[in-house]
């Protein structure tokens, strides 16, 4: 049982608590529920504050090695597309040990090399050379429907933290509208998996009879951002029941503490 954290799910947007068992969640709910459902059988882990959000995805050009695993665990990556520089022979791949590689389904459609079949997703790349048409790409596949999965190259060796790219997405500092940060953080995490078609029909999301795979993450302040820098935040009214992500652009960007992949946790230090 991890408890006393903030919880981002769909199931409860109140959440503070998750229960793992058998290598999936088996429960998320508030206190009250945690504290009926523990007892000398259970072991309980204090997030103290913590955020408890879906593991992130980024792209590798090659199979990590233990260490660069290890990196990525603690970064808050808990899976990978394997691409290559020409984009072929793509695949999904878990951070969990033995986790198989999951090969891109026919329909799946890389950003910049034509357009969607429908009903079929598109991974989109998101640049750091200052470009950031890819931020357009997500807006509008968004806004037409389009299953959307985004990610972004990594330095196996020492990988980004990956809120730097909801936060970039926002464009809080430029007059071009930008990606909410719920619907990026949603492109990095679960959008990844539908695309590959990975994780099962629960995968990304911290949801009963999901996998457990999620990070607990140690973020300043809590809050619904938009991105429209003229409404840029706002305190939710309890009954929209909107579940909350860390406040990005003006702050510390959130640091990894935990990252759960099923039976096992990774304690970052």
């Amino acid at each position: 049982m991890y408890r006393n954290g903030s919880v981002y799910s769909p199931a409860d947007p109140f959440a503070t608590a998750v229960l793992v068992q058998d290598g999936r969640i088996a429960w998320v709910g508030q206190e009250a529920g945690a504290d009926s459902l523990t007892d000398e059988r259970v072991e309980t882990v204090d997030l103290d504050g913590l955020l408890v959000a879906p593991g992130f995805a980024g792209i590798l050009g090659s199979e990590p090695g233990e260490q660069a695993r290890r990196s990525l665990l603690e970064a808050g990556y808990t899976g990978v597309v394997i691409r290559d520089e020409e984009g072929a022979g793509a695949s999904y791949r878990g951070l969990a040990e033995g986790e198989a590689p999951v090969a891109a389904p026919a329909g799946l459609t890389w950003a910049g090399s034509g357009e969607p079949a429908p009903g079929a997703a598109l991974m989109v790349e998101a640049r750091r050379d200052g470009d950031d048409a890819w931020i357009d790409v997500v807006r509008e596949a968004l806004r037409d429907g389009v299953p959307v999965g985004l990610a972004r190259a990594l330095d196996a060796a020492a990988p980004e933290n990956p809120w730097l790219v909801a936060q970039e997405a926002l464009r809080l500092e430029s007059e071009e509208a930008g990606v909410p940060a719920r619907a990026s953080v949603t492109a990095q995490t679960r959008g990844v998996l539908r695309a590959f078609a990975a994780g099962g029909p629960l995968g990304g999301q911290i949801v009963p009879d999901a996998p457990a795979r999620f990070v607990a993450w140690r973020a300043e302040s809590l809050m619904v951002q938009t991105a429209d820098s003229r409404i840029a935040a706002w305190s939710t009214d309890p009954r929209a029941r909107t579940p909350l992500l860390p406040e990005l652009g003006t702050g510390a960007t959130p640091r990894a503490e935990l990252t759960v992949l099923g039976e096992s946790d990774l304690p970052v230090r």
